[in-house]
């Protein structure tokens, strides 16, 4: 394919394809164009995939809730019901997301604490042990937080934007990032 075909490529027709045919998709469910879905994703009814948003093999995202454009799942994640992955999120590996939680866009998990070696970090001898990390129903995330592998954010906790989690945090619990930008406890959401 040459950069004139490339011009006039519609990815929603390429794409369509793909999930339409191979994924079997719940009432209602709207993928946007140039969303890419990988086999045995599971949507559910009312959902909103947003355009060039990347679902790999095994993300499991609840009835109406959004996951937002250009946002990722690295596969083998799970996202509940009623809850919105704002644009340009990544979602790793292992990462399970509640019901009715609000996610803020370039949102950052990760899994592992290694930084794998070789080519694309995908040498044979590297082991890692990936982390599950875990955020329950009803959280709020701002804009531009980042979590460190592994780590539990229980329900109804509120993180304030431009914030790196290193801890785990408790229900209710709102969370800002200091002067070096770590979140500390800054006080608690209405129990």
């Amino acid at each position: 394919m040459d950069f004139g075909s490339l011009m006039n490529w519609d990815p929603m027709l390429i794409n369509s394809h793909v999930w339409k045919e191979n994924l079997p998709l719940e009432k209602g469910v709207k993928v946007e164009p140039g969303a890419v879905i990988y086999d045995h994703c599971k949507i559910g009814e009312g959902s909103i995939i947003g355009a060039n948003a990347v679902l790999r093999p095994y993300t499991k995202i609840g009835h109406h809730s959004i996951f937002g454009t250009a946002s990722v799942s690295e596969g083998h994640c799970r996202i509940g019901n009623y809850t919105t992955i704002h644009a340009q999120c990544h979602i790793t590996q292992h990462v399970t997301i509640g019901d009715e939680c609000f996610i803020a866009p370039f949102f950052i998990a990760t899994n592992t604490p290694q930084i794998t070696k070789g080519r694309h970090g995908t040498e044979p001898t590297e082991q890692y042990e990936p982390k599950t990390t875990i955020i329950e129903n009803n959280v709020r995330i701002g804009a531009n937080v980042r979590l460190i592998p592994g780590l539990m954010i229980e329900h109804d906790a509120l993180i304030m934007q431009d914030t790196l989690l290193t801890k785990d945090v408790p229900s209710y619990a709102i969370v800002k990032g200091g002067k070096d930008k770590v979140g500390v406890i800054i006080g608690w959401t209405n129990k």
